[in-house]
């Protein structure tokens, strides 16, 4: 019996040598990987994306269309509100939307108003686009220093304002 006794403590004490070279075997191991791994030199690659244009001409539009939302909340000059409408292009089943100022529009409307007979509008007498812009020149740098003031003054506009302009000079970047 006491050779069996002794057998016993045997495979006890081969068992825990046996985790004792295990546990030993491991942390020799990984000291020698983090030998090498220290000698060991690997390519670095920087990854650089870049989006394409129509993927920054729809950032762009997103962030001009939040930018006029926002904008909106806080302007109180009805005349300098800008209007958006959507409206398809000849030829085009795809609605696009486009904004002007409001005093942009009702310049529009009262030289066609001015210009109008009683029969009706005559199409060749509309005003272009020159026109109206020099119709409002002076609104529309009234206007400019309105913006201004409401983008200095309230910090999310001028965060908004900023990532437009950002995204526009990337745009112009990517142009030239």
């Amino acid at each position: 019996m006491k050779a069996h006794t002794t057998s016993a403590i045997s495979g006890a004490t081969i068992k825990h040598l046996a985790g004792l070279f295990t546990v030993a075997s491991i942390l020799f191991s990984s000291a020698v990987f983090a030998q090498h791994d220290k000698t060991r030199q690997y390519e670095k690659f920087e990854i650089l994306g870049q989006k394409t244009k129509p993927q920054l001409q729809r950032e762009f539009n997103k962030a001009k269309f939040d930018f006029l939302d926002m904008y909106h909340e806080i302007n109180e000059v009805a005349k300098f509100d800008v209007l958006c409408s959507y409206h398809r292009p000849i030829g085009s089943k795809i609605a696009k939307k486009t904004c002007e100022p409001r005093y942009v529009k009702t310049a529009r409307a009262m030289y066609i108003q001015a210009m109008s007979t009683g029969t009706g509008i005559d199409l060749s007498r509309l005003p272009s686009d020159q026109m109206i812009k020099f119709l409002t020149k002076q609104t529309r740098e009234e206007s400019y220093e309105h913006v201004l003031a409401l983008v200095m003054t309230n910090p999310e506009l001028n965060k908004s304002f900023a990532k437009l302009e950002l995204i526009h000079s990337r745009l112009n970047e990517d142009s030239e």
